[in-house]
């Protein structure tokens, strides 16, 4: 099959992938509303009993540290605000997408939602740093920077074979080893799944540009911070096993995007592996 034929393969499958769960879609909706209230918020979540008990059992996590037990999805959104409940109400929605072995990719079983929760505080952290008004949006795209490879692994799981001979022979990247043996990578096909379910265009573009933040359209700065989290989680072990002897460097463009970040990468470094150490909960749910 050529890379033509795959690709529309793939498109096709993209176009019939079911929409998001409606409380997901209308909490979006909501938290773009300046209008809504908590108690609003609280009556379209709790509809969903088994969404409203994850959700609390997050934000009484060690990662958010609030000074009191939140009881209410109305008391989380007073304590953590409308963004950072809607994150976790894509945090919860999204898991299931997740779910399952990527053996074609090199992950265990959970593999690749511990990497993706792992870029997601870790872009947001760094983001809190650079343009702090970003932040809930760079945990969003962090979540979802790898969602094109529950795709490809479905539909080429065979051919993995010939992404990791290429990454091994020629010191490759995985998306390069993907583009050179499908002519395209997963960055490419999770963003037309992010198109699909009608993200706003600077999601699209920041999960189809991760690996060339520079390629970007309209923001990319917030394709450089998914870039660099995506490094760093790797760094940090919840990478794949084919990621794991490989010596990663951030881009020109996302060097000097991230400015002073990069000059204090070793005090970052140790910041995010403490955030996601009492981030356990997201990374480990079960």
């Amino acid at each position: 099959m050529s890379s033509d034929e795959l690709i529309k393969r793939i498109l096709k499958e993209v176009g019939k992938m079911p929409p998001l769960p409606d409380v997901l879609t209308k909490v979006m909706q909501m938290t773009k509303d300046p209008d809504v209230s908590a108690s609003q918020m609280n009556k379209v979540i709790s509809m969903d009993q088994a969404l409203t008990a994850n959700i609390l059992k997050l934000c009484n996590s060690a990662y958010y540290g609030l000074p009191r037990v939140i009881s209410s999805v109305t008391q989380a959104v007073m304590y953590l605000g409308f963004q950072t409940v809607r994150n976790l109400v894509m945090t919860c929605t999204m898991q299931d997408v997740y779910a399952g072995q990527m053996q074609g990719y090199g992950y265990p079983e959970g593999g690749l939602w511990k990497h993706s929760v792992s870029v997601a505080i870790a872009s947001q952290i760094l983001c809190k740093k650079i343009r702090p008004g970003l932040n809930d949006t760079a945990f969003t795209a962090g979540l979802l920077h790898d969602l094109g490879k529950t795709i490809l692994n479905k539909h080429v799981g065979g051919r993995f074979q010939e992404v990791a001979a290429v990454m091994q022979q020629k010191n490759a990247m995985m998306h390069e080893a993907e583009a050179e043996v499908f002519g395209f990578d997963h960055a490419i096909i999770g963003a037309k799944i992010a198109d699909q379910w009608n993200f706003p265009p600077e999601l699209v573009q920041a999960i189809g540009f991760h690996h060339f933040p520079d390629r970007a359209k309209g923001r990319p700065l917030l394709a450089a911070i998914v870039s660099m989290g995506d490094m760093i989680a790797i760094s940090l072990g919840t990478g794949s096993n084919l990621q794991v002897n490989q010596k990663l460097e951030p881009s020109a463009y996302t060097r000097e995007a991230l400015g002073s970040c990069i000059d204090r990468m070793d005090s970052l470094l140790e910041e995010i592996d403490k955030a996601l150490k009492d981030a356990s909960l997201f990374i480990n749910p079960s």
